[in-house]
């Protein structure tokens, strides 16, 4: 009997050791984000304004490659408007995979004067088996907001990332 809880135990864990395996140790994907935003304050100022955020997603990679695949994201950030117009754009985020494992990526972005931003993030590190990723990013966010009954923004928004393992 133990023989079999034991033989069922390792049969459960074969697809997380399959879906490590399957990331490799550096690569390039396209990915979009899929995110509702979970909080968000504002001060005015005039005709200045400063709004801290939170928001809260998932991604899809384009051609289904296995990293950045249905990561959930979690990101907090900073942005100045002007005149009701985006000028800069600061936060992190973290991107997490099936299995628990984070990737840590800070960005910025500048308005693209359209209602949109464009930007970078940094990938500064991990956990599990991203533990030491570096790496680049580039974010084009074509504008809000997407409607819904709800009133909460809601950004889908591509990205192309570049990514090295140690």
């Amino acid at each position: 009997m133990s023989h079999r809880l034991w033989t069922i135990a390792v049969l459960g864990l074969l697809p997380f050791s399959v879906c490590a395996a399957d990331i490799p140790k550096e690569g390039t994907v396209n990915f979009t984000a899929f995110w509702v935003m979970t909080s968000l304050n504002v001060m005015q100022q005039g005709n200045r304004a400063f709004a801290t955020y939170e928001l809260e997603g998932i991604t899809r990679t384009d051609a289904g490659a296995p990293m950045f695949d249905s990561f959930g994201q979690r990101c907090m950030g900073l942005a100045e408007l002007v005149d009701n117009k985006l000028q800069d754009i600061l936060g992190t985020c973290s991107f997490t995979d099936r299995d628990g494992d984070h990737i840590f990526m800070p960005y910025s972005g500048k308005g693209d004067g359209k209602g949109g931003d464009n930007g970078t993030f940094k990938l500064v590190g991990g956990t599990g088996k991203f533990t030491g990723i570096t790496g680049t990013a580039e974010y084009s966010n074509p504008g809000l907001p997407i409607k819904a009954d709800d009133k909460a923004l809601r950004g889908v928004v591509p990205h192309k990332v570049s990514w090295k393992l140690p």
